[in-house]
């Protein structure tokens, strides 16, 4: 099988594809047999944040009502959603990635750029593949195929992960209870604005 590799964004995908013979897609790109990927590759991309934290109302119609008896908003589990405007990409991607046994995170070589992989990886239900990371801090052409050509395991970047998944919900649960509450106490003092809190920021539908 030919291994899938992930990036980050399109313009990330393009420099690796630098480095190779391609054709390109409608959202991948397919790598021609080399020395590196003898029996050839398919690139990918996200675009940002494909998947993201659902939103309060889709656990409980009620959270979508903003008042301050809802408060605070605890999901007995976090669950996660294709965001809106991206399903056609993330729907290219999940069929790269549930049609090979390799799949290779080339992501941001950071927390987020690997929050931003796995949680890509798990929405697309695919499991048991072998997955490899590449590790490379600059898009030279000549680094982009000697890091392909030594790829790592993902042992520390499922650390990242799990770093990064555990700020994204912290994240949430400060974003979506304090800037619900800040603004309905202000609104009973006559200041009909939304006062959002935190990096995850909500305002009412």
């Amino acid at each position: 099988m030919k291994p899938v590799i992930l990036a980050e964004k399109p313009s990330q995908a393009n420099a690796y594809a630098d480095a190779f013979t391609t054709r390109k897609y409608e959202g991948y790109m397919e790598i021609s047999p080399c020395p590196t990927f003898p029996k050839g590759a398919y690139l990918t991309w996200g675009v940002g944040h494909l998947v993201e934290l659902k939103e309060p109302h889709a656990y409980n119609p009620s959270w979508k009502r903003w008042s301050l008896g809802s408060l605070p908003i605890l999901p007995h589990r976090y669950e996660f959603q294709v965001a809106k405007g991206k399903f056609k990409q993330f729907s290219i991607v999940k069929r790269l990635i549930r049609s090979t046994d390799t799949v290779i995170n080339a992501c941001d070589v950071d927390r987020e750029g690997s929050n931003i992989f796995y949680s890509i990886y798990y929405q697309t239900g695919a499991r048991g593949q072998t997955i490899k990371r590449l590790w490379i801090n600059s898009l030279e052409v000549d680094e982009v195929r000697k890091g392909f050509e030594n790829l790592r395991d993902n042992r520390k970047d499922l650390q990242l992960y799990e770093e990064a998944k555990a700020r994204q919900i912290s994240d949430w649960l400060v974003g979506m209870n304090g800037s619900r509450l800040y603004t309905l106490l202000m609104k009973k003092k006559g200041i009909q604005h939304v006062f959002p809190i935190g990096r995850v920021q909500l305002y009412p539908s």
